[in-house]
Formats: structure tokens, C-alpha cells, sequence
């Protein structure tokens, strides 16, 4: 019995030694099967230090418009800085306007030839259809301010400033001061211009009030006596 026991031990034994010896085989067959890596993943070759061309399709590109850039004022609101910008404009556009009238108006510095007429009565009535000024008063005016003057630089004796045919002060003329003539200049020192010119400013002076209306254009009482006088030797 204790023989048999011994045998049966032996037998198990070499079963297990071989059991073991098939698993080192098997082990050694597959451990190289396990560490390769899957087919299913990509080789990437690894670039090193390598540029790589780029290209850049302009087909489709688009095209912006570079915006108006917008002045900003810190702690301005939107609606502050619209009125500010409608402000600025505006104060653009009266300055062009003033610098056109003014370029229009102002004294011309050429040396300008005019041939003017031997008798200027035909130069008051155009200005009285055009004004509504009558005639008889402007040759009043014409007559006490220069003695019915041509076309003419000059200046006032009293040292006033006033110069011209209708001897208007400088800053007058650049308000009223008009082209009589239609040689596209308001010559404060052509006669034609400068009688066109009065009308208009006894206009605005308040005509047909004569009274106020010379005493807009000189305020003194005696100047408008002397004029209504000579007016009325004229006829009025």
C-alpha cells in the first residue's frame, strides 16, 4: 500500500513538472506576440527641426473696409457724443460758410480798372428795382458821403475807417456788401458795387422808415437832415 502511494506521487509529480515545462513554451511563444505594437495605430515619423510648406487659398478670402475711427472722450455717452459730432459739424459747415461770404465780400486789394458811367443815375434806379430803396435817396447818400464819387479807395478824413463811393466801414461791408456790378467780387471801392451795396444795408436798416433806416446807416441827426435835404432838392 505505502509503495503504491509512492508510485502515485511520483506520476503526479512528473505531471506537474510537465505542465510547468508546456507553460514556460507557451509563455515564450506569446510574449513577443504581446509586446508588438497594434497594427491599427498610425507610425508617425517624428520631424524634428523640419519647416513645413503652408499654403494659403486667397480665393475665398475676404475683404474688410477699414471703419471710420471714432474720437472717444472718456465718460461721453453715446447720445453726448452724437450731439457732440452733429455740433462739430454743424460749426464745420458755418465755417466754410462764413469763409466763402467772406472771400466774396471782403475789400478786393487788386488794382481793378473800372470804366464808370459820367452820370450814376441809371446805377440808383437798378438799385431801387432791385432793393426798393428809392433812387432819389440813394444820390442823397451818394452825394453827402463823397460827392457822387467814381469808382475810388477813399478813406473817410476823420480817420473812421470808412472808405469807398458809400464810405462803409470794413466789418459792414463783409455783412452787406454785395457785387452790384455781376463780376462775381463785392469791391467795397467800385461805385456800382458800393451803391447796390447801400441799398441793401438801408434795407436792412429798416427802409421804408427812412429815418431809421439812415439812422442805421450813419446815427446822427444832423447827417440824416443833410441827406433828406438834398434828397428833396432832387426832387423828392
Amino acid at each position: 500500500m505505502i509503495l503504491r502511494k509512492k508510485r502515485i506521487s511520483t506520476v503526479l509529480e512528473k505531471i506537474q513538472l510537465k505542465r510547468r515545462i508546456m507553460s514556460g513554451i507557451l509563455m515564450s511563444a506569446l510574449l513577443p506576440i504581446y509586446m508588438m505594437p497594434s497594427m491599427a495605430t498610425p507610425i508617425v515619423p517624428e520631424v524634428k527641426d523640419k519647416a513645413v510648406p503652408v499654403s494659403i487659398d486667397l480665393s475665398s478670402a475676404k475683404i474688410f473696409a477699414e471703419r471710420k475711427s471714432i474720437a472717444i472722450v472718456p465718460g461721453e455717452s453715446r447720445t453726448d457724443r452724437e450731439n457732440r459730432e452733429k455740433a462739430e459739424a454743424a460749426a464745420k459747415a458755418q465755417a466754410e460758410a462764413n469763409a466763402k461770404a467772406q472771400s466774396r465780400n471782403l475789400v478786393s486789394r487788386e488794382r481793378r480798372v473800372y470804366n464808370d458811367p459820367s452820370d450814376f443815375d441809371a446805377i440808383y434806379l437798378r438799385a431801387q428795382n432791385a432793393y426798393g430803396v428809392d433812387a432819389l435817396i440813394l444820390k442823397a447818400v451818394h452825394t453827402v458821403e463823397t460827392g457822387r464819387s467814381g469808382s475810388t479807395g477813399l478813406t473817410n478824413h476823420t480817420g473812421s475807417g470808412a472808405t469807398g463811393p458809400m464810405q462803409f466801414m470794413p466789418s459792414t461791408w463783409r455783412r452787406h456788401g454785395v457785387d452790384g456790378n455781376g463780376d462775381g467780387i463785392a469791391d467795397i471801392s467800385n461805385v456800382e458795387d458800393a451803391i447796390f451795396s447801400a441799398a441793401a444795408y438801408l434795407k436792412a436798416c429798416g427802409y421804408p422808415n427812412v429815418q431809421k433806416a439812415l439812422w442805421g446807416y450813419n446815427p446822427s441827426t444832423s447827417y440824416y437832415n443833410k441827406v433828406m435835404g438834398i434828397a428833396r432838392s432832387f426832387g423828392y
